[in-house]
């Protein structure tokens, strides 16, 4: 009884263990949601977002989280096996340097930009084959 209408929980724990199982019983009475972090595997408790895909755990020596570098690590994994969108991407940092370095004015980038990924979308559903495409990137 810690106050005249109040009572409170106290633990005395005499081994570390005590402490483990406290919080573990702690968490299946509360009904705690758990999930497996989509970037490094690992357990981690599901607080605010019902949706939550990555935790909060630090990654890298940079000090960036799972959820910071979680969604750009999948995105790259995924893109990684993609031959068309490797085509445009190469062609696409080329004449970024252009724009850059002054060759081409930054509206002639996006107005390309738009005409090469019709051209992915065509590729992308068979239209048009690889080597198609990147004949006509090169030679757009």
């Amino acid at each position: 009884m810690i106050d005249r209408n109040a009572y409170a929980e106290v633990l005395y724990p005499k081994s570390i263990y005590d402490l483990i199982d406290y919080y573990l019983r702690e968490w299946v009475r509360r009904e705690q949601k758990m999930r497996v972090c989509k970037n490094c595997g690992k357990y981690f408790a599901i607080t605010g977002r019902t949706n939550a895909e990555y935790c909060d755990r630090v990654f890298d020596s940079k000090g960036r989280t799972c959820k910071d570098v979680g969604a750009i690590a999948k995105w790259t994994r995924e893109k990684d096996t993609d031959d068309v969108f490797k085509a445009y991407r190469r062609e696409y940092k080329k004449r970024f340097a252009w724009t850059k370095s002054g060759k081409i004015l930054p509206e002639e980038l996006y107005a390309w930009g738009e005409r090469a990924r019709e051209k992915k979308a065509e590729c992308d559903s068979g239209k048009i084959t690889l080597e198609e495409y990147t004949t006509w990137l090169k030679e757009s």
